[in-house]
């Protein structure tokens, strides 16, 4: 039996087509020409005849990280539509169980069940548990 319902998987499938279709557009939007002709993204895109230059370079740097947060997000979603296609889609990559369908609403994405995750967070540190 597959892991998730046939309902669900047109839920999930149409959301991530969507959310690629929005994201493109943001890439689209964020590497093609202004104005001036240049990305955003691109150095001394900030830059106008009186400006700061370390103004600049932080504006230059921060769509830069901006731009690779975008792709990842994008590979994410590749993924995910094509482990939804191959039937994988629902299934803890790390311990193979199902992830429940609340948790693929709330993050088509994701890719682990909530023990993984937690359990791939405390090795790398990486939890959102108490900062202070």
């Amino acid at each position: 039996m597959p892991p998730i319902s046939p309902e669900l998987h047109d839920q999930i499938g149409q959301r991530l087509r969507q959310d690629r279709e929005a994201m493109l557009a943001t890439v689209r939007a964020r590497t093609a020409g202004d104005t001036d002709d240049r990305p955003a993204i691109s150095p001394m895109a900030h830059m106008g005849s009186n400006d700061d230059a370390p103004t600049g370079e932080m504006l230059s740097h921060n769509e830069e990280h901006l731009a690779e947060h975008e792709t990842n997000l994008l590979h994410d979603i590749d993924a995910a539509i094509g482990r939804l296609e191959s039937g994988g889609y629902g299934v803890c990559t790390s311990c193979g169980r199902d992830i429940p369908e609340a948790r693929l609403l709330a993050t088509p994405t994701v890719q682990t069940c909530i023990q993984c995750q937690e359990q791939i967070e405390k090795e790398q540190g990486t939890g959102r548990g108490p900062t202070m």
